[in-house]
C-alpha cells in the first residue's frame, strides 16, 4: 500500500501572503496546497489527506470562522492555525474555544511557524504508523491482538471503539480464519466488563443435548451422568460476555430457549424449576448466511434480529492483501520466540509469494504456513522454498497464466480449482488437505459439497 504524506492546506483571500508561506514551506520539504477562498478550501480537504489547515480569519465571502466549523464537521481531528490582524484577536481567540489548534498574528514569523508544522508533522505520521488497535492492544490477553493497516481494519477498529462500551448484542460475520474470535475478544476487553469472564463456546462442536447442557449448566440427578451440579456457560459468563461461535449450527429449540435468555435475562439450568438471573452481553459469530438460515426454516428471525443489533463484517485475507507483511512478520517473530530461535526476516521472494497467493483459509492458513516456514528455514530468513508447496506452486501458475484472458477470475472459481490442487497435492486426504488450507475439516466439506466436488467421508 503506497502511503501519501499528510498535507498542509494555507487558505487566504491575499495572494501575497498566500505565495510567501507557501514558498518558505517548499523550501523546507513540506507539502502544501493552497485556496485563496473557503469554498475551494473544503473540496481540497476532501480529496487530499489533508492533516494540517492555516486560515485566515477574514475573507469575503465564507468566513475563516465559518470554514473552521465546516472543516471541523469533515474531518473532526483535523489542526487548524487561524491567522490573525492584531485587529481580530478576540475571533481569533474565539476560534480556539469553536477547536482551533493555534492562532498565529499577522505578519507572519516563519522561524516560529516552521517548527511548529514539523513538529505536527512528525506526531502525525508516528500516529499512522500505530495499528487501530494499539490503544487496546495493552488490555487484551497475549495474542489476542488484531493486526493490520488497511482501511477495513481501521473501520472495524472505530466501530468495536463506538460499540463496546454498550451492551448492544454483537454479530461477528466471515469466513473461517478470519478472525471471528479476535474481534469478539477485542469487544470484550475494550468495554467495562474487561474485568468480568470472557467465555467462549463453540456450537458447532457439541450436539443438541450436550449443548444445552454446556450452555444451561444441569442439576445433580438431571440426567443419567449428572453425579453433580455443573454451572453451563451462561452462568460462568455473569457480568461479562458469552461468545458464541458458529451460532448457524443451532438447532431451532435451542435457539428458542437462546431468545428467552436474550429476553428475560434469565435462565434454568436442566433438572431445576429454579430461574436464575443473569447479566451477560453476547457476542456470537458464524460463517453461515442466517438470512437464507431464516428463508429455509433453519434460523429463527426473532433470534437474529435479537443477535444483530450491530454486524461486525471482519474481511478474507484476500480482501485485505496489503495487510499480509505486517501479519507475516508478527507470526514469524511470534513463532520464533516461541522455537526458542533467533528473530527472523521474510526474504522478498517469500514476501511475493505470500501476496500472491488466494489464502482460502485467511489469517489461520497464514500462520499456519508462518509456522512450518520458521520451524524450517536457515540463517533466520524464511526462503521462498520454505514455504508449503502449494503456495509457491499456485504463485509460479499465477505469474504465467495471469495474462491468459480466457482464465475465470471469479473468487469462488479461484478458491475451488485451489481447492482441487491441494486436494491433489494430499493425494486426496481431507483431513490433510484440510490442514493445509487452514480451516477445519467439516468447513471444507461443505466447500467440497458447495463446489460439486466428489468426495468421500472415509479419511
Amino acid at each position: 500500500m503506497i502511503e501519501e504524506r499528510p498535507q498542509v492546506l494555507i487558505v487566504d483571500d491575499e495572494e501575497n501572503c498566500l505565495r510567501a508561506i507557501k514558498d518558505v514551506f517548499d523550501l523546507e520539504g513540506i507539502d502544501c496546497l493552497t485556496a485563496r477562498n473557503g469554498m475551494k478550501a473544503l473540496e481540497l480537504l476532501e480529496h487530499n489527506d489533508i492533516e494540517i489547515v492555516i486560515s485566515d480569519v477574514k475573507m469575503p465571502g465564507m468566513t475563516g470562522m465559518e470554514l473552521l466549523s465546516e472543516m471541523k464537521k469533515q474531518k473532526p481531528d483535523l489542526y487548524v492555525f487561524m491567522l490573525t490582524g492584531y485587529g481580530s484577536i478576540e475571533d481569533a481567540v474565539e476560534s480556539v474555544k469553536k477547536g482551533a489548534y493555534q492562532y498565529i498574528l499577522k505578519p507572519v514569523i516563519m522561524e516560529d511557524l516552521i517548527p511548529q508544522i514539523k513538529e505536527l508533522l512528525a506526531k502525525i505520521n508516528q500516529d499512522s504508523q500505530t495499528t487501530p488497535f494499539m490503544d487496546i492492544a495493552q488490555q487484551l490477553p497475549k495474542g489476542k491482538t488484531i493486526l493490520g493497516n488497511s482501511q477495513r481494519i481501521r473501520n472495524i477498529a472505530k466501530l468495536i471503539s463506538k460499540i463496546a462500551q454498550t451492551d448492544l448484542p454483537v454479530l461477528v460475520l466471515g469466513e473461517s480464519g478470519t478472525g471471528k474470535e479476535l474481534a469478539a475478544t477485542a469487544i470484550h476487553y475494550s468495554s467495562d466488563r474487561a474485568e468480568k469472564p470472557f467465555i467462549a463456546l463453540n456450537c458447532a462442536a457439541f450436539p443438541d443435548t450436550l449443548l444445552e447442557s454446556e450452555l444451561f449448566g444441569y442439576e445433580k440427578g438431571a440426567f443419567t451422568d449428572a453425579k453433580n451440579s455443573k454451572p453451563g456457560k451462561i452462568e460462568e459468563a455473569n457480568g461479562g460476555t458469552l461468545f458464541l461461535d458458529e451460532i448457524g449450527e443451532m438447532k431451532p429449540q435451542m435457539q428458542a430457549k437462546l431468545l428467552r435468555v436474550l429476553e428475560e435475562h434469565e435462565f434454568q439450568r436442566l433438572g431445576s424449576n429454579k430461574s436464575q438471573k443473569v447479566d451477560i452481553r453476547i457476542v456470537s459469530a458464524t460463517n453461515r448466511d442466517l438470512r437464507q438460515g431464516m428463508e429455509e426454516g433453519l434460523f429463527r428471525p426473532d433470534l437474529y434480529y435479537r443477535l444483530n443489533a450491530v454486524t461486525v463484517a471482519m474481511p478474507t485475507l484476500a480482501e485485505i492483501k496489503e495487510d499480509i507483511p505486517l501479519l507475516a512478520n508478527h507470526f514469524a517473530q511470534d513463532f520464533a520466540q516461541k522455537f526458542n530461535q533467533k528473530p527472523v526476516k521474510i526474504s522478498e521472494e517469500a514476501n511475493d509469494a505470500l501476496q500472491a497467493y488466494h489464502w482460502p483459509g485467511n489469517i489461520r492458513e497464514l500462520a499456519n504456513a508462518i509456522r512450518r516456514a520458521v520451524a524450517l528455514c536457515d540463517k533466520d530468513e524464511i526462503k521462498l522454498y520454505d514455504l508449503p508447496l502449494h503456495i509457491t506452486t499456485l504463485e509460479k501458475q499465477t505469474k504465467t497464466e495471469a495474462a491468459s484472458p480466457k482464465r475465470s477470475l471469479l473468487l469462488s472459481d479461484i478458491e475451488k480449482e485451489h481447492i482441487l490442487k491441494v486436494l491433489e497435492l494430499t493425494g486426496g486426504n481431507k483431513s490433510l488437505a484440510a490442514n493445509m488450507l487452514g480451516i477445519h475439516r467439516d468447513t471444507l466439506l461443505r466447500k467440497l459439497k458447495k463446489y460439486e466436488i466428489s468426495s468421500t467421508d472415509d479419511d
